[in-house]
């Protein structure tokens, strides 16, 4: 089955809908189908492509969306799915080429993947619904997702969640203790402060932050942006991910990542988050921006090390193998065929 996989975001950044479209189709391919991504970006990735160009930066729910928006990229994105067995938009409300796409593809599936209070925003939200294909077949990435698109379309969708590519599987941790962030360390939506006034805590345990916009903060050794092979070897030998998140999250996929390689979690008490892991044997939550909650809960996160093994359950299930099949059927509902190769 050939299929076309729309981001709207650009690929030249990192970001969580970005991660999931290429790890879809890395899954595709090994499957034996032909997949190919078509999303902003001039970065070619390992997979076959078609990529955009540049994008404009817009601020939108306490992050910064890479869009494409120009007429002749939604153009292009066209015809690059023209041939398609099945097309799947993710973030089909976003302006430019995922709306573009989704109001005229054939034998379509969409995601919503954002979490967020539509409020004012429900009427135009809606007329923008009702431009696109009427017989595509809807999923969220979760719960909080599924809330934001029943509110914006009028139709709550089923949910199938992110995938993960799981690495190997874990072993014990020894020697002192690592605490790990791994996000944008510049937008405060990410709670990265937070996670610098901990290691300033005296906690017993090395602190250390992967991601872009590093702030200097002392206790902290900040890595900045990382290959992904250099994140998870970090991962794979911490002994917790601190996720402080203060919004605006609408799955967790860096939860997942971390139990994948062993990490316990101490993360903000979101609903997101709460769906991601439910196991208070590796994972604890605390309000989000309550700094001496969080201490707390890292305090006896450290004092209790997660069962490496016991960690890495909870993130099977976000295995590729388990949620690839169920992208599969979506699309064989939307019309695109077999879901394996003659």
């Amino acid at each position: 089955m050939r299929v076309a996989l729309l981001c709207p975001y650009s690929l030249d950044v990192a970001g969580g809908v970005g991660t999931h479209v290429l790890g879809l189709a890395d899954w595709l391919a090994g499957e034996g189908h032909d997949p190919v991504v078509v999303a902003p970006g001039t970065r070619e990735p390992s997979v076959p492509s078609v990529l955009l160009g540049g994008a404009v930066r817009l601020p939108f729910n306490g992050s910064t969306a890479r869009l494409a928006l120009g007429r002749g990229q939604v153009r292009a994105a066209r015809r690059a799915v023209e041939t398609a067995d099945v097309v799947h938009v993710h973030e089909p409300l976003t302006p430019g080429v995922a709306f573009g796409v989704a109001r005229t593809a054939r034998r379509l599936v969409v995601t919503h993947h954002a979490s967020f209070a539509p409020g004012p925003l429900i009427p135009l939200l809606r007329a923008r619904a009702a431009l696109l294909a009427p017989d595509r077949v809807p999923l969220a990435v979760s719960r909080a997702a599924a809330d934001t698109a029943a509110a914006a379309t009028g139709t709550r969708p089923p949910v199938v969640p992110n995938g993960v590519v799981l690495q190997p599987p874990p072993t014990p941790r020894t020697g002192r203790p690592v605490v790990v962030f791994v996000g944008r360390l510049d937008e405060p939506r990410k709670g990265y402060a937070l996670f610098a006034r901990l290691a300033q805590q005296g906690l017993d345990a090395d602190f250390v932050a992967v991601g872009r916009g590093g702030t200097g903060a002392e206790g902290v050794v900040e890595l900045g942006g990382v290959a992904d092979a250099a994140r998870d070897a970090l991962l794979a030998r911490a002994s917790v991910l601190v996720a402080p998140n203060r919004f605006g999250e609408s799955f967790g996929l860096v939860l997942v990542e971390a139990l994948g390689a062993g990490c316990a979690v101490v993360a903000s008490d979101l609903p997101a988050f709460r769906d991601v892991v439910d196991d208070p044997a590796v994972a604890t939550f605390f309000p989000p921006d309550d700094l001496a909650a969080a201490t707390a809960a890292l305090l006896a996160r450290l004092a209790d090390p997660a069962d490496v093994h016991r960690a890495r359950s909870v993130a099977e299930r976000y295995g590729w193998d388990r949620v690839g099949p169920r992208v599969l059927a979506a699309y064989q509902e939307a019309g695109g065929g077999p879901t394996t190769m003659a």
